[in-house]
């Protein structure tokens, strides 16, 4: 086994340890840095990050872990360690894990103090006996079912061809979410979503399993960021929903005055009326509602959505899987079904786009 392949087979056995207690855990987190160019923006990739852990708990507390995985025979402990420690500064984790079959004891000294733990190969087989990793009913440690959903993100563009306006609509939906999703202020990416997934909606065939985990990865960052919300209007009191979204959304007490003055401007300068708030307000408004009165359901809502693309509109089962140690989560399943087709509604993709989520 190469050591490219034996990374993936321990970033995934990470990622299903994490999802195991109650982590969504997407792998291979790239961070990147824009820059202004003639043309628009260019993309200057920073580094990437093996695994990310982001847990909601019922108060709606974010709770993040960072993972690094390497099995090279040439890697530096010492010096993952102290990448990690900037890495989980950045994104704001509890506890970062760096992974390798061997480790230096002297980066296993340091580790505790920079809030890192280290697991060689025994001590990962041993945490995966320990919480029962083999009971999970999807496949999220299996490489070769990875590498399949892997074929199916993206656009194919044949050698010696240019790329057609309608794959370079599609090209920009899946650079912002496998991107700058992850760089930019995280306040701007539901709008930005949304927006981008209406500009695609004609596109996207409910029978293409490429445009269906396309639809699934845009339904979970949808829900991402509406638990974000969630999360800044507990913060605030949770007393007047609709206002604490609307400073959300437009960053502030401060971005939202501006926005307001700009729209009064335009409308002693031109006439026309226009409505500041996006038309999807009262669907956001009515889901985050939702999500606040039934935090049982919302705090694990991230995972029901992984969960349901793998087990069954990627393998195709009728009923949804076993997934934790306390049964079937009903309030999750039907939060997660309402994501799915609310996104659906306020983007103008096919609904039809989650048809295995119907029967669920």
């Amino acid at each position: 086994m190469s050591s490219l392949d034996h990374d993936l087979e321990l970033k995934l056995r990470l990622r299903r340890i994490l999802f195991c207690q109650g982590y969504w855990s997407p792998i291979e987190v790239e961070l990147s840095h824009y820059e202004p160019h003639a043309r628009g923006v260019n993309r200057l990739p920073l580094t990437d990050l093996d695994v990310l852990g982001i847990r909601f708990d019922q108060l709606f507390v974010q709770h993040r872990i960072v993972g690094d995985c390497k099995s090279g025979k040439t890697v530096s402990d010492i010096g993952r360690v102290f990448w990690l420690k900037g890495v989980k500064e950045y994104f704001g984790a509890d506890l970062g894990y760096y992974i390798r079959p061997q480790i230096d004891m002297h980066a296993r000294a340091i580790a505790p103090r920079l809030g890192l733990r280290t697991l060689n190969e025994g001590e990962l087989s041993a945490l995966e006996k320990t919480i029962r990793v083999d009971s999970l009913q999807i496949p999220l440690a299996d490489s070769s079912a990875y590498k399949s959903t892997e074929e199916l993100w993206g656009i194919r563009v044949p050698e010696g061809e240019k790329p057609s306006p309608e794959q370079l609509k599609l090209k920009a939906v899946y650079s912002y979410l496998s991107y700058r999703y992850w760089s930019t202020e995280f306040h701007r990416n539901l709008l930005g979503i949304v927006d981008l997934y209406q500009g695609i909606a004609d596109l996207l065939k409910p029978l293409d399993p490429k445009h269906i985990l396309l639809a699934f990865v845009g339904a979970e960052r949808f829900a991402h960021c509406l638990l974000d919300i969630a999360t800044s209007a507990e913060e605030l009191g949770a007393a007047d929903i609709p206002k604490y979204v609307r400073l959300y959304l437009f960053g502030g007490a401060l971005g939202l005055r501006e926005r307001e003055q700009f729209f009064e401007l335009l409308h002693r300068a031109t006439g026309l009326k226009e409505s500041l708030d996006p038309a999807y307000l009262p669907e956001l408004l009515e889901l985050i509602s939702r999500m606040i009165k039934h935090p049982e359901g919302a705090c694990d809502v991230l995972r029901h959505l992984t969960a349901a693309y793998i087990h069954c509109a990627f393998l195709g089962n009728s009923t949804f899987p076993i997934i934790g140690t306390g049964g079937t989560n009903t309030a999750a399943i039907v939060l997660a079904k309402d994501v799915c087709f609310t996104f659906a509604k306020v983007t103008g993709i096919s609904r039809s786009l989650f048809s295995a989520m119907e029967p669920l």
